[in-house]
């Protein structure tokens, strides 16, 4: 059976229920500030991390009571965003008895299932990353690490150890002056 097209009458297609980007408009939006937020690990390494917004995007508007206003912060308009993320990660520090001779990048797919060491670490300098949008509004997003893990016998083209950084992305409005 093939997908339907999008109908004209307000209902939903089944292609609509299929393609989740059909329910969503994309948001365009201008970088302020990008940071790089900075961890040191209980192994003494240290690490740099960096969150970068690639797609952002709010849902279609269906019903009018999207529109409410919160009360408590009239200087905030409410708003729903879908968004997608690309982290970057560098280690700028490791003691020589944790580095070794460079190894094949890992394949992400891989990951889940290499040996691996859960590592301390403590947040050195975090920060928000600020983005403009069309409309004069701003959005802030802050990258939230919940888990450091080295991967056993990994090392990146410089010889220092590899490691996978579990973590989300809050996303809140950034209120007008």
């Amino acid at each position: 059976m093939e997908p339907q097209a999008p109908n004209h009458s307000g209902g939903v297609s089944r292609m609509t229920e299929e393609i989740p980007a059909l329910h969503f408009t994309e948001v365009d939006f201008e970088p302020e500030k990008e940071v790089w937020n900075v961890y040191e690990l209980g192994d003494r390494s240290i690490l740099r991390v960096r969150t970068i917004l690639v797609k952002l995007l709010r849902p279609v508007k269906s019903a009018p009571e999207r529109e409410i206003t919160i009360a408590e912060r009239p200087e905030v308009e409410p708003q729903e965003f879908q968004a997608r993320f690309q982290n970057v990660l560098a280690v700028v520090k490791a003691v020589p008895a944790l580095m070794g001779k460079p190894t094949p990048p890992v394949p992400p797919s891989e990951l889940a299932t290499m040996e691996k060491t859960e590592v301390s670490y403590t947040p050195y300098q975090e920060d928000w990353n600020v983005y403009r949008l069309p409309d004069s509004n701003k959005v802030k997003i802050k990258l939230v690490v919940s888990s450091i893990f080295r991967i056993k016998g990994r090392y990146d083209e410089l010889g220092y150890p590899v490691y996978l950084v579990n973590s989300t992305n809050a996303v809140a409005p950034v209120p007008k002056p």
